[in-house]
């Protein structure tokens, strides 16, 4: 958390943070800006007892607002093959599973992550 600032806001990117009414994070979600007017969808997370609240999607949906407002025209994201319920959330909110090889230059790889999606934003 403490890098959010140099990772995120810096690079044109930005990042959000769902509270508690006690003022605990219980869910992040992150966007950087990559090349050619693509953006990255990282540090998606709801804490376990939050999930099923639509914490997720509000997270979610807040970025696809803003990358809309901003011109993006769309949204990359990789994954790990054992988080199942992530790959059929990001499948039922409109992203497309790709390829490595379909991933722009510019996006920040990880080595654990083995499965990708995209999001067009222009239709």
């Amino acid at each position: 958390m403490e890098n959010i600032e140099h990772n995120y806001l810096n690079n044109g990117g930005q990042f959000w943070l769902a509270i508690n009414n006690h003022q605990n994070i219980v869910g992040t979600i992150g966007l950087i800006r990559l090349d050619n007017n693509m953006s990255a969808l990282k540090k998606m997370f709801v804490d376990k007892g939050y999930r099923n609240l639509k914490i997720g999607k509000k997270l979610l949906d807040k970025v696809i607002m803003t990358c809309k407002e901003q011109n993006i025209d769309g949204i990359y994201l990789g994954t790990i093959d054992k988080f199942i319920s992530a790959q059929y959330f990001y499948s039922n909110n409109g992203f497309r599973e790709i390829k490595r090889g379909d991933l722009p230059s510019s996006f920040p790889k990880l080595d654990v992550d083995n499965r990708f999606y995209y999001r067009n934003l222009k239709d």
